[in-house]
């Protein structure tokens, strides 16, 4: 039987729980708003199977990436995050009479994963939510699914497919696993508060938030918060939360200690941003988002080359260079336990949030955004 006494070792990838033959398993939330199993040891039949499965105890193995490539969609530039290639594997996969699943904001701003047969469903997918997500019974659904000889694409963090590929037991060939340069995932009950917050804030209630709005720019985006018959526009370097996120105060115990946290990857594709666009590919350095894609399996690099891309080869050191979280896992802030015990009773948690953000000097945030300024100076002197 399943018993999480340290919380470090659980990444919430439900596995267990979709395993047990006997249903004994719940995901419950603790305090800090994550989720963990908790079983039911009158129901139990002490089977073992839900720690045989756990991927943080019994690692898939890893390979490194065989193509490290520059891809964009010029077509779905303007919803996606960087540089579209998520909606255009999807999209071949669906024209093909397939499934995709993915992290979707429902209309209670819930992330949670969901699948889609459509291009309707597809657009609920995109761009990225800062929040680990809710996958409920999608392991035994994309089961079925394969065992039906259907084609099915998972996109979730590397966590979340390593719990996948272990709870199925073997590699199908009609899976197509997608990850992602992982920073960590913050709490969904935070994120939960965190709303209730901006509806007190904006005096209305918010109907869509958008983490990475790029209107102004791919690499100073912003928070974009729909309320009502009014589009606030928060620059990411001024919210709050997500400034904690970017500073590692808000992320699962888990991803202190994360072992997918590498080049390496137990998927067919891992997708991020490629920073460094200007020095790998200055000829696609618009502003408007270039994805990193790192292909690990031929699998990957068959629905990589079937999709409409526009790619080109980059060098690895090249390319991870300003990724510096996409293989370093990083160490768990000072405060990290005391902001957890504190955030259910502040009175205004915007403020105390705020209170637990690092600023950076004046000075270095100059020379950041100067930085930026002349690497996208180099890209259109380069084109």
């Amino acid at each position: 039987m399943i018993r999480i006494t340290d919380k470090s070792k659980c990444c919430g990838c439900t596995a267990c729980m979709n395993i047990c033959p006997v249903q004994c398993i719940v995901m419950r939330r603790d305090r800090e708003g994550f989720d963990y199993p908790v079983a039911n040891p009158d129901r139990c039949i002490s089977c073992g199977r839900c720690e045989d499965v756990c991927p943080m105890s019994n690692e898939l193995a890893a390979v490194p990436p065989s193509e490290v490539l520059a891809a964009r969609n010029a077509d779905y530039m303007k919803g996606s995050s960087s540089g579209g290639v998520f909606p255009a594997l999807a999209r071949n996969v669906v024209d093909d009479g397939g499934v995709v699943y993915g992290a979707v904001m429902n209309p209670d701003l819930v992330v949670s994963h969901s699948d889609a047969e459509d291009m309707d469903g597809i657009e609920r997918m995109r761009g990225s939510k800062y929040v680990q997500s809710e996958l409920y019974a999608s392991f035994e659904d994309v089961k079925a699914l394969l065992e039906e000889g259907r084609r099915v694409m998972f996109t979730g963090t590397p966590c979340q497919i390593a719990g996948l590929k272990s709870y199925l037991g073997k590699d199908h060939p009609q899976l197509l696993t997608v990850d992602f340069a992982c920073h960590g995932v913050p709490s969904p009950g935070l994120w939960e508060k965190y709303v209730k917050s901006l509806c007190l804030k904006y005096g209305s209630g918010i109907e869509e938030v958008r983490f990475r709005g790029k209107d102004r720019s791919w690499r100073q985006y912003d928070l974009v918060i729909n309320a009502g018959d009014r589009e606030i526009v928060v620059p990411h370097q001024k919210d709050p939360y997500m400034l904690l996120f970017l500073q590692d105060m808000t992320l699962r115990p888990s991803c202190y200690k994360c072992g997918f946290r590498s080049g390496s990857s137990g998927s067919d594709l891992r997708l991020a941003d490629l920073w460094n666009v200007a020095e790998a590919a200055p000829e696609l350095d618009d502003d408007k988002g270039v994805s990193l894609v790192l292909a690990y399996t031929g699998k990957g690099r068959e629905a990589l080359y079937a999709a409409p891309l526009d790619m080109r080869k980059i060098a690895p050191e090249t390319a991870f260079k300003r990724n510096a979280g996409f293989a370093e896992v990083t160490d768990m802030p000072e405060k990290r336990t005391e902001f957890f015990k504190g955030y259910h009773s502040a009175d205004d948690l915007i403020r105390f949030m705020d209170s637990f953000v690092v600023r950076k000097p004046v000075f270095s945030s100059f020379c950041r955004r100067l930085h930026i300024a002349l690497s996208k100076l180099k890209g259109r002197l380069i084109r």
